[in-house]
């Protein structure tokens, strides 16, 4: 890393979340809370649920927003009820307390860039990392957030 306010391609702090893969770029502990900001690659539906329903994931967080912007590929994304498909260069921004979730539909990976505020969430993603010795337990991501973040889940 060039500085603390400079971060290279090959740069961040990467993580593994099963088939999907991202780093983070900065921290909330960098900003002083104010946000985190990382970038996501889903890979191809066919990669997480072979013939199984689509399933978007569901879920809300009662004081943090969230933003979205698709860099590449389709995703299919539910903000509210609504349900509707994004693509490069679309923009989706997340209020506290609203329900929202997305999949990868088609196939090839879509990458995203994703920013939470407050900042904290992205720690989560690297806590609860798929590519660690031993692995973390199969809910521990989703407890975190509740506990943590005021977060609700459900099932779809």
């Amino acid at each position: 890393m060039t500085s603390s306010l400079t971060v290279r391609a090959n740069e961040g702090v990467a993580f593994e979340d099963g088939p999907d893969h991202g780093r983070i770029l900065v921290f909330g502990r960098e900003t002083e809370g104010r946000y985190g900001l990382m970038e996501l690659t889903l890979a191809p539906r066919l990669a997480h649920v072979g013939d199984a329903p689509l399933k978007l994931g569901p879920h809300r967080h009662d004081h943090i927003e969230e933003t979205f912007l698709v860099q590449s590929g389709r995703l299919r994304f539910l903000l509210g009820e609504a349900v509707f498909d994004l693509n490069a260069g679309d923009f989706v921004r997340v209020p506290p307390g609203v329900r929202h979730g997305l999949a990868n539909t088609g196939d090839a990976p879509v990458r995203l860039l994703v920013s939470f505020v407050p900042g904290g969430f992205e720690e989560l993603f690297l806590t609860y990392r798929s590519d660690q010795e031993p692995p973390p337990p199969p809910n521990g991501f989703i407890e975190a957030a509740r506990r943590d973040f005021a977060s609700e889940f459900e099932d779809d």
